[in-house]
């Protein structure tokens, strides 16, 4: 009986298909259901995100995919996003420049490299997004794709602006200071200048010369403040050689008869300690153009100031005549010495004098830091 035969064996293979579904089910089937449940966590969790992410098909740069948040940011649905590419959502001037960037990613395979760049997207209406793109080249299975994550940075961006327009407004006022400071100097200085003509005793002339001089060496500083695109320190090397060739003029000093022998490191000093160095230079360099050489006396005027770690040398010297015997620098009654050993304290500095073929004063200190005032 043929049929009978027919039926038995059919039988027999629902009862095989049947166990091997059963089979199937109780080996794949729990590990199919939790990838693709741990791959709909994956995407929820794009989708979540406000950054825009989207996967590039390569050559063509075409959308094969993009998240939740793109699609709220750019105006489009996902369907039509799938049928655009990288060249309709960058604006024209950028193309250029993102085709190079995913050109040289596709030429080097590299996976682990990643570009960042900052550009505009264009949206449905055809407003721009400001937006900092992280671009990497990545695979699945057998195919490369370009995945770009953009992050909107346009509040940044505004904050950014507003924060250089504050700074910029900050400078100019800070220009301003620096500038009415030392036009106010330059002005006491004038004064003092012609007062003098109306001097007929020559110690009297003297110190309002000097006055001049350190109103001059504060003026200065200032003056070199506001030139500069930093306004909070100057280069000091630079201010040393502008401080003494004033004082050469001011002295009527023929630079024949008393040579200039500067030596200075490169450094920058702050307001702080500028001004109380400045004032030290302008009272011993002041000196010796005074004392030192008399009667036309030939001679070199040292100045050597040296940085090594956190510490300045400052070194004045000159081969005149010398300071007498009988001065005692640390009681002296002399103004100008009595100013030099203030400003050294001022500075937490120590001061050495060395009476041997001339005059040697030798400042040892460390640059002040600002100090908040209340």
């Amino acid at each position: 009986m043929p049929s009978d035969d027919n039926d038995d064996w059919d039988s027999i293979r629902e009862k095989i298909i049947g166990l091997g579904e059963q089979s199937i089910r109780k080996s794949y089937y729990p590990e199919l259901q939790q990838r693709l449940s741990e791959l709909e966590r994956f995407r929820a969790l794009l989708d979540e995100t406000n950054d825009a992410i989207f996967l590039c098909e390569l050559p063509s740069a075409r959308f094969a995919d993009v998240n939740h948040s793109t699609c709220k940011q750019l105006g489009y649905s996902s369907q039509e996003m799938q049928e655009m590419s990288v060249n309709d959502i960058i604006t024209p001037d950028e193309i250029g420049k993102m085709r190079t960037i995913i050109s040289n990613l596709i030429e080097e395979k590299p996976l682990q490299n990643r570009e960042t760049v900052e550009t505009f997207l264009k949206r449905s209406d055809n407003s721009k997004i400001n937006v900092e793109i992280n671009i990497s080249l990545v695979k699945f299975s057998e195919n490369f794709y370009i995945v770009m994550v953009a992050r909107d940075i346009t509040e940044r961006k505004e904050f950014e602006n507003a924060l250089k327009s504050s700074l910029e407004e900050k400078e100019v006022l800070i220009r301003e200071i620096h500038h009415r400071v030392k036009n106010n100097m330059q002005i006491i200085s004038s004064l003092l200048n012609l007062q003098k003509q109306y001097v007929h005793d020559e110690e009297a002339v003297n110190v309002l010369l000097e006055s001049q001089n350190r109103v001059k060496s504060m003026a200065m500083i200032h003056e070199k403040l506001y030139k500069s695109r930093n306004f909070s320190e100057i280069n000091f090397a630079d201010y040393i050689r502008s401080l003494v060739d004033d004082f050469f003029y001011s002295y009527g000093v023929d630079s024949n008869q008393i040579k200039k022998n500067i030596i200075l490191d490169e450094v920058m000093f702050g307001l702080e300690t500028a001004i109380p160095c400045g004032l030290i230079i302008s009272e011993l360099v002041t000196n010796s153009l005074k004392y030192a050489f008399p009667h036309h006396k030939n001679g070199e005027l040292k100045i050597e100031l040296h940085a090594a770690a956190e510490e300045y040398c400052l070194i004045i010297s000159d081969d005149g005549v010398g300071i007498p015997e009988n001065i005692n620098f640390d009681e002296t009654d002399t103004l100008g010495l009595k100013l030099v050993n203030s400003l050294v304290k001022q500075l937490e500095g120590t001061i050495e004098l060395v009476k041997y073929n001339g005059t040697e004063f030798k400042i040892l200190f460390k640059e002040l830091k600002y100090k908040e005032r209340l």
